[in-house]
């Protein structure tokens, strides 16, 4: 088995053991933007945070698919887009945003994940972490929906992106 990946298994039992204390959107920065410079998101591949460690999502399969990794910190080595850009020796300064206050509101340091639901289709592989979407409940209020299909990356959306998706993609099933 790949060390680089995680059984889907393995994946969703540490999600229901660990708390989610952020999620973390890479980009860089433009600093030619005038007068302020502008920050450049690029979600090819995003990170849950946990109490510890994190949830590393990275769009796959031609970026219809999501690749779920628990690793022990965050980092984008391996990630094409940010390779190809660190060779060309930019003027971008590499950054992450935190989503966290906008998708789960003020005062909240850590959410349980109460639902863990993942969706897969005929190009997922769960024995590698490979599934199509994936959706979790956090303290059985807040629903975050990963989309790898976006144009611009992985869309992170909330309950009424996973019931639009899952109106458009009736075949889409939930991983047994």
């Amino acid at each position: 088995m790949n060390p680089f990946v995680n059984p889907w298994s393995e994946v969703e039992d540490v999600l229901r053991r660990r708390y989610v204390t952020d999620v973390l959107v890479p980009g860089w920065i433009d600093r030619d933007e005038e007068p302020v410079p502008e920050f450049c998101p690029q979600p090819v591949v995003v990170h849950v945070l946990l109490d510890e460690g994190a949830l590393r999502l990275e769009s796959a399969g031609h970026h219809d698919q999501l690749a779920a990794r628990v690793v022990d910190s965050v980092s984008l080595d391996g990630v094409e887009l940010f390779e190809r850009v660190r060779e060309e020796e930019t003027d971008f300064e590499f950054a992450h945003a935190s989503w966290g206050e906008q998708l789960f509101g003020d005062g909240w340091s850590r959410l349980r994940c109460t639902t863990v639901r993942p969706y897969t289709d005929a190009g997922s592989n769960p024995a590698e972490g490979v599934i199509k979407c994936l959706a979790l409940e956090l303290e059985s209020r807040y629903w975050l929906f990963f989309d790898p299909t976006w144009t611009f990356g992985i869309r992170i959306g909330n309950a009424e992106d996973m019931r639009r998706w899952e109106r458009e993609n009736q075949s889409g099933r939930s991983v047994g």
